[in-house]
């Protein structure tokens, strides 16, 4: 029996993530992989994050709790279990100018990432930061040092008068966790209201990339004029203060949202999708602290599904423009009344094998 296991990890609210990170054959994929061949037999193995109506990670889900489909064919699953690694996060944070008046909300956002004073026992997660504007900025490389970091942040990532080169923030991020990255489990936080006017790249060629690099990437988007779903209801807060300052909301009413803003729900859909994450929306700007955290603590914390694939009554449902090896994952809680209020499931929608 051969097990491919996943070089990667993956997380807000109400829903349950999904990234497929272990697949039979060769894996079109950059990341490294640790396989334990014990026979002929091949599993494929999916890693999965459950939120529960609350918006908290669900604890205590049983395999039977899960449903799993293939290419229309359901799956038995073998086994489903749930363990804790160290994370590596990559976060990027945009400091263009059309993020000027959200900074102090992006700062606060980064630094609820970190938690500095809990023991985190054997699991070191690490920590690496850029800016992005006109250019992509290194701010911090990988650390563990949460106490170090949490003093410096609010001094690395300040607002710039630059353009917003998202796309190549990203693939800076994903060659960062790939060449220097120390843990398998690795995760990419977008902070950003998701326009790009300033890229080398563009959002093909970075949606390839995604793709193919086995890293899920969550995105928050910092804004309430621009609402792609609803993560959490949102009940009016007092301002919140930041480091000796009040932070308030700010209003939509005046702000200009040139065509790249436009752009932004859309290219964040677009880029996370296919790595199995997911785009959540701050409504409120001091909703960010509070998602980024939500977020970060899932991604330490998931099940991974395993089964064995069951092709004999696959459905023969791919359009013509599919790669014939391409197969369609499904994954859902079942039954539905029993976990009403956790929504569908964000999740990478398939992977490639040559049989």
């Amino acid at each position: 029996m051969r097990v491919i296991r996943p070089a990667s990890l993956f997380g807000v609210a109400l829903f349950v993530f999904v990234f497929v990170s272990a697949f039979r054959g060769n894996i079109h994929a950059q990341t490294r992989v640790n396989a334990r061949i014990v026979a002929d037999v091949e599993l494929v193995q999916i890693p999965v994050i459950v939120f529960d109506e609350k918006g908290a990670v669900a604890a205590d889900l049983k395999k039977s709790d899960f449903r799993v489909t293939e290419d229309g064919a359901e799956q038995r699953i073998l086994s489903c279990e749930r363990d804790r690694e160290p994370v590596s996060f990559v976060v990027l944070a945009d400091v263009s100018s059309s993020m000027r008046r959200k900074i102090p909300f992006v700062q606060e956002a980064a630094l609820s990432l970190l938690d500095p004073n809990a023991d985190q026992g054997p699991y070191h997660d690490e920590f690496s930061f850029f800016g992005i504007e006109s250019r992509v900025k290194r701010l911090s490389p990988f650390t563990t040092d949460q106490e170090d970091l949490e003093h410096r942040l609010p001094q690395l990532i300040e607002a710039t008068n630059g353009s917003t080169a998202l796309f190549d923030g990203l693939y800076a991020g994903v060659r960062t966790a790939q060449r220097e990255a120390e843990n398998k489990r690795r995760a990419i936080i977008v902070i950003s209201d998701g326009g790009d006017n300033h890229s080398r790249y563009n959002l093909r060629e970075t949606r390839k990339l995604l793709e193919e690099a086995d890293i899920p990437v969550f995105a928050v988007m910092a804004g309430p004029w621009i609402a792609l779903s609803d993560i959490f209801p949102m009940p009016q807060r007092k301002p919140v203060r930041i480091q000796g300052r009040v932070a308030q909301a700010v209003s939509s009413k005046g702000d200009y949202i040139g065509p790249a803003e436009r752009r932004g729900p859309h290219n964040l859909k677009v880029l996370t999708e296919v790595t199995g994450g997911g785009v959540f929306t701050a409504h409120q700007l001091e909703d960010l602290p509070r998602i980024v955290q939500t977020i970060g603590n899932a991604v330490r914390y998931r099940y991974v599904l395993t089964y064995r694939p069951n092709d004999e009554h696959a459905a023969n449902t791919r359009s013509s423009g599919e790669p014939t090896n391409w197969h369609k994952i499904r994954v859902e809680l079942a039954p539905k009344d029993k976990f009403e209020g956790y929504g569908m499931p964000y999740y990478k929608r398939g992977y490639f094998r040559d049989r």
